[in-house]
């Protein structure tokens, strides 16, 4: 066990003894430990200066990213791109400088392209140096989202908008309409100009061009046959059509475009088997902006033209690669057609008017165009007899019966050639007729009714319009059904005797004469009345169906 010596504290070794020692100096890991810490500080990168130009920093990130974004990227690429895109939805829309249009945009776009992806390259990697330099993680990642969103966007107007119109674009460059022109034809006579298919880049400077010529001095009616086309080259031919107060005539299906041509016409008509179609305009630029500029002023060339809203509320609402055709009943509810004649009458020309235009009222009516296109030359036999007529100087009421003699020609077929259920309808019809008539004009004269069932044509100008409307309405339906494949047999013994025992034997033929158009035929005594005729018919229902419709058959049938 050490112990310690005694020294004298009195002493001078007691005194060094005591001093005490310095301190020794503490580790280095002590000292660091011990050290206050500084705040970091964020380092900046050492900016270097361009070596190869503005547009070279920009595409390495140099630039800052409020440069990169939003001078280079959104004041620079986004105008171009948005005017680019202008100019292809007018393009698809207008149609108007196809060519030169063309042109701009296969140079342009490709330029664009180029743009954009410097653009988004450089602002790209702005925001990641941005990060990189411990800047604010909320604009840096704001602006790569963006960048994403503007990337995606560039991809689909290349995918969807430019590549698959490449090859439409080149053929506007050189002139060439991808979507076709329409053709046009004039009437041997001049009368009539039919424009029919698609409508394209021109057509409406060579409509106006043809309804200026020499030939078609006599110009009459535009027919039209189209599913439409360029918008402006149809707002160009509906100009033309105003200037001259042209007639417009749909006579087959007049659609998108088209329509601006047919709303131009005055007056306007619709033939039996057209009907007129709409849709909302398309851009093909997937551009939600474009597309509804596009239709807003499509939308005002229609209210120019006279179309009311509620009709062009349901235009805009229908998808362009839908059509909305137009019931009749509405356009005529908004006069936009004339209304359908009610009877077999027609629209009587002018005094002094040629054969043509007897031949064009006509074919106008819904009833005359089905018969002529049941039997051809129907229209041109009843358009000589009223013309004839006409220069004659028959009344008006005296033109109009002047076609009742061909149409009598046509009945028996008619009426025989039908189904039962029309044929009821027409037994029905007749005996309403024969109850109108049954009261002589005045007394001791013969009711109207003989002379309807004795063939006399004459008596059917004293029939109510009603009745008149009721059998131009089954006329309709008769010529426009299925004509049978066979003629219809003659009735057998057997049928003549079921006939006679069940209805009577008055029954065979009692309608046989209604148009046999014999106003020479002898009268029947004046005394006589349809009383028996009508009772007869008002039976039938009594009669079981086969009955009845045998029935309803024979009484055509002459013994």
């Amino acid at each position: 066990m050490n112990q310690r010596p005694y020294i004298d504290p009195t002493s001078a070794a007691a005194e060094a003894f005591n001093t005490p020692k310095p301190a020794e100096a503490p580790a280095a890991w002590q000292q660091a430990s011990n050290r206050p810490r500084s705040t970091p500080r964020r380092v900046q990168r050492p900016k270097e200066a361009p070596r190869t130009g503005y547009f070279a920093a920009h595409w390495r990130g140099e630039h800052s990213l409020a440069r990169s974004y939003w001078l280079n990227n959104f004041l620079v690429a986004t105008p171009l791109a948005t005017a680019l895109t202008a100019l292809m939805s007018w393009i698809s829309v207008k149609g108007d400088s196809l060519q030169v249009s063309a042109i701009v945009v296969l140079v342009g776009f490709p330029l664009l392209i180029a743009l954009n992806v410097w653009c988004l390259v450089g602002a790209w990697r702005a925001a990641r140096n941005y990060l990189h330099d411990h800047g604010s993680a909320l604009w840096g990642w704001l602006a790569r989202i963006s960048l994403v969103l503007g990337t995606l966007q560039l991809a689909a107007s290349v995918i969807f908008g430019f590549v698959p119109s490449l090859g439409e674009y080149w053929q506007m460059a050189r002139g060439i309409d991808p979507i076709g022109q329409a053709k046009f034809t004039l009437s041997p006579d001049g009368r009539s100009l039919r424009l029919e298919g698609v409508i394209g880049m021109g057509d409406g400077e060579r409509l106006r061009t043809l309804m200026a010529s020499e030939a078609a001095q006599g110009l009459k009616r535009v027919e039209l046959v189209s599913p439409g086309g360029r918008v402006r080259e149809a707002e160009r031919m509906a100009e033309a059509l105003k200037e001259r107060h042209q007639e417009a005539r749909a006579v087959g299906t007049c659609a998108s475009a088209c329509t601006l041509v047919f709303l131009a016409g005055s007056p306007r008509h619709l033939a039996p088997e057209a009907q007129l179609g709409f849709h909302r305009a398309s851009t093909g630029t997937y551009n939600p902006v474009f597309e509804e500029l596009a239709n807003q002023e499509l939308a005002k060339t229609y209210r120019r033209l006279g179309l009311p809203e509620p009709m062009i509320e349901k235009t805009l609402n229908t998808p362009a690669r839908s059509m909305w055709f137009v019931p009749r009943e509405d356009l005529q509810a908004y006069s936009l057609i004339a209304p359908s004649p009610r009877t077999m009458a027609v629209a009587l020309p002018a005094a002094g008017a040629p054969l043509a235009d007897f031949d064009d009222a006509l074919r106008v009516h819904p009833v005359w165009a089905a018969l002529d296109k049941r039997n051809a030359g129907t229209i041109e036999a009843v358009a000589k007899r009223m013309h004839a007529a006409r220069v004659a100087g028959a009344s008006d009421e005296d033109v109009q019966s002047a076609s009742i003699a061909p149409l009598a020609a046509q009945m028996p077929g008619l009426v025989q050639g039908t189904d039962g259920q029309l044929r009821r309808r027409y037994v029905q019809i007749v005996g309403d007729q024969l109850k109108a008539l049954r009261t002589p004009a005045k007394p001791g004269t013969r009711p109207g009714c003989r002379d309807l069932l004795d063939g006399r044509l004459s008596a059917r100008e004293q029939l109510p319009v009603e009745l008149q409307a009721r059998e131009a309405a089954w006329l309709l339906d008769a010529a426009r059904g299925t004509p049978p494949r066979w003629q219809p047999k003659p009735p057998t013994a057997i049928e003549i005797e079921v006939l006679d025992r069940s209805v009577g034997t008055a029954a065979m033929g009692m309608l046989a004469r209604l148009w046999a158009d014999a106003p020479d035929a002898p009268a029947t005594a004046v005394g006589a009345t349809c009383d028996p005729v009508i009772a007869m018919l008002d039976r039938l229902p009594a009669q079981t169906p086969a009955r009845r419709e045998l029935a309803e058959r024979l009484l055509f049938h002459a013994r």
